[in-house]
């Protein structure tokens, strides 16, 4: 059951990117595209605890739980970039920590697979990446924020739900690169034993 639910983040997905693309020309359908992230944001902690209290954790679990996280996160990101709510520092800084760690994982599970357990850390920063895109989701249009840059992003005044979002951002790219950097630091620490 767990591992269906973890499932279920991954299908919503698609949806998800369709109806906040959409949104832009039918502004309503960012209250769809919310709905859909809520609910995928949901079936991340629903899954965990799922396995928990029927004590069902499987290996399979423990690698399909993160990789959903990244798929849903990911896409999510990409998709708020280029509707220029998110700028492109924050989505190269969470998706370049994403790519070195999943780059490490079948390397170091078939070392040890205890030392790609998450981490506490990882979820923290996963909520708070969660609760930020929320957010962002929100941001009504017209979106004036550079593609390359943080030129145009409402940092410094108060417009709207992204103001909110952004600095929450901020706040779980410091916790993302904390776990980045216990992820890292295990990996290291496994190659000097080996």
């Amino acid at each position: 059951m767990a591992n269906f639910i973890t499932m279920l983040r991954i299908a919503v997905t698609p949806g998800f990117v369709v109806f906040m693309l959409l949104s832009s020309s039918h502004p309503n359908l960012k209250y769809v595209a919310f709905g859909l992230f809520f609910f995928g944001a949901l079936t991340d902690w629903a899954d965990g605890f799922v396995a928990r209290r029927t004590d069902s954790v499987t290996e399979f679990g423990k690698t399909a739980d993160p990789l959903a996280d990244r798929i849903f996160i990911g896409a999510t990101l990409i998709t708020l970039y280029a509707m220029r709510i998110l700028p492109l520092p924050f989505l190269v800084l969470v998706l370049g920590r994403d790519i070195v760690i999943a780059a490490g994982y079948p390397i170091i599970g078939k070392i040890d697979p205890t030392k790609i357990a998450v981490h506490w850390t990882g979820k923290v920063a996963t909520a708070i990446l969660f609760v930020a895109l929320g957010l962002l989701t929100l941001s009504p249009a017209l979106h004036s924020g550079s593609y390359v840059s943080f030129a145009g992003y409402p940092f410094t005044t108060w417009v709207n739900w992204q103001t909110a979002g952004l600095w929450l951002f901020a706040l779980g790219i410091v916790w993302s690169l904390i776990s980045g950097g216990i992820y890292i630091s295990r990996a290291l620490e496994l190659a000097r034993e080996t």
